[in-house]
């Protein structure tokens, strides 16, 4: 049984004109480029007034600011929560393969359980690929407060396995696949399940995911299980 680590907000949804606007714009921003999207749409999708784009965040610029402090924000239980379980297991799984495999296996579980979780939906992924990928106006603000935090996180735990040290180069690509084998899954769901003929991912589907994903990263970490080989 993989332990389940708490990584859900537990703060309720708000409603007001300016999160009304975050929500509306995110999509929009993430489907469309920046200088295509404008304040008019974005101002109709929220169901609010021109006006309050101004109001609440001086533009679209601060706009287009202000979404992504919310998606970090929001996944701030993520990033303490798989912090938490780390500090406490890297101690316990020093020298102790088993002990690794378990560790690793609940921190791939957990991810990816954060990653297709629907309190999390799949444009503010998109957005955020998409604004590292073309090095963005936020391309720092996403770096600084989320990927370092959570390449950091795992690096710490693959330094650990493979006995180098956090800022050697093996261990920072190593860490660059281990996420990128997680976050596929949300990135290309829809063709995830093209070339796998699933109708959907429920349950059963999700589990075979984070088997599949877990089997693969322990072996590119070089501690598969021998028995399940």
């Amino acid at each position: 049984m993989v332990q389940t680590i708490d990584l859900k907000s537990k703060v309720p949804k708000k409603t007001s004109a300016a999160d009304k606007l975050l929500e509306a714009a995110g999509p929009l921003f993430s489907d469309r480029p920046f200088d295509v999207v404008s304040t008019r749409e974005i101002a109709d999708a929220a169901q609010v007034n021109l006006s309050a784009i101004s109001y609440h965040f001086g533009s679209k610029e601060g706009l287009y600011e202000a979404i992504f402090e919310r998606i970090i924000s929001d996944l701030a239980p993520v990033r303490d929560g798989l912090t938490a379980f780390v500090d406490v297991s890297l101690p316990l799984a020093k020298n102790d393969v088993p002990k690794q495999r378990q560790v690793i296996s609940t921190l791939i579980h957990n991810l990816i359980d954060a990653i297709t979780d629907d309190n999390h939906p799949r444009w503010r992924m998109r957005l955020m690929f998409q604004e590292v990928q073309r090095q963005g106006p936020c391309f720092d603000l996403v770096l600084e407060k989320h990927i370092h935090v959570m390449h950091d996180l795992v690096g710490s735990l693959v330094a650990l396995i493979i006995e180098k040290e956090t800022s050697s180069e093996d261990v920072k690509f190593l860490t660059q696949a281990v996420l990128g084998l997680c976050l596929q899954h949300g990135l290309n769901e829809a063709l995830v399940m093209k070339r796998l003929n699933w109708e959907k991912i429920g349950p059963a589907e999700l589990e075979i995911i984070k088997q599949s994903t877990t089997g693969h990263i322990l072996a590119l970490l070089g501690i598969s299980n021998p028995l399940k080989a």
